[in-house]
């Protein structure tokens, strides 16, 4: 499974009650339990060899057996697994012994909000412990295949460090007149080159070590080494051989022509709408600069600059018109702003901006010149003058920076900080600062969640499940969006969480039911065959009221329950096993239908299935997602296909983006398909299943 939440635990318990407790209290955390239960080292040494475990979580003292024997036992097994171990409330200098056993670290019983943080500490480490065994392996592998690669090349490539060759494959040793690696090594990358190129070279290579040019290539005059001389262009990039930092050369091949090889150049690197950098050669350039950081090199930050309000821009002066908005705002960028970095249209309405040698505060003022630039310039369409305004996320690069794929989010996360303060200003993501804030974020959303439920402020949308084999009626699944106080719509992603951490979700699944019944019995009213797929949260499911509230309302709305489908994830399912399949059960006797989704990502994913007698089975996004290129999630959405309809269930495949992943599904015998291809959620009912397909 990919999730990064889950954990799987061993727990060295006496009493199965305390043991529960620490696990509610992980799962009432966001975190994903499995756990396993132990009780002596011979518990112990079966669970580790026959099961994955993520950590053990041990009594100081058990009957018969002790958290320092077991921390022992992990050492001797040479498994890295952390322990922690729970002692009694105040005696916690008690167990420091366990420590030098191999222990991570000791929590009193009764330090629920410290143990909720040493977990999760914990589990970080162990995934970046892992994630870099991974690196590591595949980096051996990848050096492996790059090395076939390269002596097979018709390019020249040779790998430099300090100036002098490391290696070079046989295209380059016959470019410069040298029989085998053992004449070229550790000579100087200078006499590749006629000496009048020397000073060149030198400055070249001076500014390229320091970071301080965008440049990647040189064209010099080579030398053979019977002193014969030609041009060529050097292209250079950060590498490694067996683990050593170098720089990477590589002399391509002339066969097309240079004009032809400097307009494709120009293509892969250039966004066509707006003439900026695109996204490919922006992450390039961010990977070099990060990897400098973390040697510590350089010093910068990214800027995440997004348009706000742009998604009602367009639907007011249409897409072609705030296209013309786009490019325009780019080249104000382009003008001011190219000295100071890279600077890309990232994706849509987002530019990226990635500034050297800058701290917090110099990054600061930049973004702030960056909102007024852009608030000052009102561009003119069809005699039509716009506002515009940008919010900018800022994230510090530094030794600290991990990779780019989180950069990129805590810059992201600044824009989305800076636009729930009112757009037109720039935010710095500290990832401890926006930790230490997330508790009064949540008391903040709690109120405001306890007043759109006083005041009725919520909205229900509608996306259709498709039929690919012709069954009649209608099928939507029924989401939900918060309104603000001025009727502004607010993405789920915003709510939920704190909804779900502070207990209030069952009352907005409650209100998503009342109001989706109403719906649907007016629908049914009007002689429309329409189905509803409404989703289940954990806390629905841990209600002992729930079904006795849905059964009442089913009553007096006297429905027909068939078309009742009650969806909940298979993770929260299998987290709450015993409610949810009370709760499938019952629904199961009022005659409505039950579907899994997020399906077929957890270990013996077809166990669930054994539990919960569900009709209908909802596929993954990430088994869904770019399903045209990926042979092995076509192979497993087939299989899981086939399984589900020998027992009498019906697959969804949702998040379906393109026509190429529709035609993969309608192979592998899926039943249903939803997603923005077929359309997105709407307010209205009056998406047309007939004329689908």
């Amino acid at each position: 499974m990919s999730n990064e939440n889950l954990l799987r635990l061993l727990m060295l318990f006496d009493a199965s009650e305390e043991a529960e407790v620490m696990i509610n209290t992980l799962r009432n955390a966001g975190l994903i339990v499995r756990d396993i239960r132990a009780e002596d080292e011979e518990d112990l040494q079966m669970a580790i060899e026959d099961n994955p475990i993520d950590m053990v979580i041990a009594q100081q003292q058990l009957s018969g057996y002790s958290a320092r024997q077991a921390g022992e036992f992990l050492i001797r097994a040479g498994r890295d697994i952390p322990l922690i171990v729970i002692t009694p409330p105040g005696k916690e200098t008690t167990a420091l012994d366990v420590l030098q056993a191999g222990g991570r670290d000791l929590v009193a019983s009764d330090q629920t909000e410290r143990f909720k943080h040493v977990i999760k500490r914990e589990l970080r480490d162990l995934h970046d412990r892992r994630a870099l065994r991974r690196a590591e392996k595949m980096l051996r592998e990848t050096e492996k295949r790059a090395r076939i690669l390269i002596d097979n090349s018709r390019d020249a490539i040779a790998y430099v460090h300090d100036g002098m060759h490391i290696y070079a494959n046989t295209a380059y040793l016959k470019m410069f007149g040298y029989e085998d690696m053992e004449d070229l090594e550790g000579v100087p990358i200078m006499d590749m080159v006629s000496s009048e190129e020397h000073p060149k070279l030198k400055e070249f290579l001076r500014n390229y070590s320091k970071g301080q040019s965008d440049a990647s290539s040189l064209e010099v005059l080579g030398q053979h080494v019977e002193g014969k001389k030609f041009k060529i262009t050097l292209e250079f990039s950060p590498a490694s051989m067996e683990g050593e930092s170098c720089t990477q050369i590589i002399i391509r091949d002339q066969s097309l022509s240079k004009e032809l090889e400097k307009k494709l150049n120009v293509l892969s690197q250039q966004d066509l709408l707006t003439g900026l950098y695109n996204r490919n050669y922006f992450i390039e350039h961010l990977d070099k600069f990060i990897s400098r950081a973390v040697d510590g090199e350089e010093r910068g930050a990214l800027l995440y600059i997004s348009h706000d309000q742009f998604t009602s821009i367009k639907a007011d002066i249409g897409i072609s018109a705030s296209d013309i908005i786009l490019t325009d705002i780019a080249q104000l960028l382009k003008t001011k702003l190219s000295d100071l970095g890279v600077l890309a249209r990232f994706e849509g309405p987002v530019f990226t901006l990635m500034l050297r040698k800058v701290d917090a505060k110099e990054a600061g003022k930049i973004s702030g010149a960056i909102c007024k630039l852009v608030n000052d310039h009102i561009p003119d369409i069809n005699g039509k003058s716009i506002k515009t305004t940008v919010s900018i996320g800022i994230a510090l690069i530094n030794e600290t920076t991990s990779n780019r794929e989180d950069l990129i989010m805590r810059a992201e996360k600044g824009a989305q900080q800076a636009q729930k303060d009112g757009g037109n200003r720039h935010h710095l993501y500290s990832p401890v600062v926006e930790e230490m804030a997330e508790q009064e974020q949540t008391n903040v959303w709690t109120q405001r969640i306890k007043s759109a439920l006083k005041n009725n402020r919520f909205r229900l949308l509608y996306q259709p499940i498709v039929s690919l084999h012709g069954e009649p009626g209608a099928y939507y699944e029924v989401l939900v969006r918060m309104l603000d106080e001025q009727g502004e719509e607010i993405p789920p992603r915003e709510f939920i969480t704190a909804a779900e951490q502070m207990g209030l979700m069952n009352f907005i699944d409650r209100w998503v039911i009342a109001n989706s019944l109403l719906t649907l019995s007016k629908r049914h009213q009007d002689g429309e065959d329409t189905h509803f797929f409404i989703k289940l949260s954990q806390g629905s499911l841990t209600d002992p009221e729930f079904l006795h509230w849905v059964s009442e309302r089913i009553k007096s709305q006297r429905m027909n329950t068939e078309s009742l489908v009650f969806q909940m994830s298979e993770q929260t399912a299998l987290n709450y096993l015993k409610p949810a399949k009370r709760i499938v059960e019952g629904l199961k006797e009022l005659h409505c239908r039950t579907a899994l989704e997020g399906f077929g990502l957890e270990q013996n994913t077809y166990q669930s299935l054994k539990h919960l007698d569900v009709d209908f089975v909802k596929i993954h996004m990430n088994l869904v997602q770019g399903l045209a290129q990926n042979v092995e999630n076509q192979e497993k959405i087939k299989s899981i296909a086939e399984e589900v309809s020998g027992e009498g269930r019906q697959s969804i495949a949702a998040f379906v983006e393109d026509a190429n992943s529709l035609a993969v599904l309608w192979q592998c015998s899926v039943d249903f398909i939803q997603g923005h291809f077929l359309q997105q959620p709407e307010v209205d009912l009056s998406y047309d299943f007939e004329e689908s397909f």
